[in-house]
């Protein structure tokens, strides 16, 4: 992992279990804003795309941080802002 992802993630106190949360509210708002939409929630589901969105969803969360970092296409400020996210559903987790 990325020296900038570990030592940010040490800030905020969150762990790869935060970041899986993070993803999971992400993944269950997309799913509850799609309700007038049964059909699509079904395809999303049946296609398999569900699941691979699960699978392994924190460590391709990161990985692709850290592609786009090096890609200049997003900044400390951004990931920072992701962080906090995960940080703030993490406090209401607990």
């Amino acid at each position: 992992m990325n020296k900038l992802i570990k030592a940010l993630m040490k800030e905020y106190n969150i762990e790869l279990t935060d970041i899986r949360w993070l993803i999971a509210h992400r993944i269950t708002v997309s799913l509850l804003s799609s309700n007038d939409n049964s059909e699509e929630i079904s395809t999303r589901i049946w296609s398999g795309k569900l699941e691979s969105e699960l699978y392994n969803m924190e460590e391709k969360f990161l990985d692709d941080i850290i592609s786009q970092l090096k890609m200049g296409l997003i900044d400390e400020a951004w990931i920072r802002e992701q962080f906090a996210e995960a940080s703030e559903l993490k406090c209401r987790r607990d």
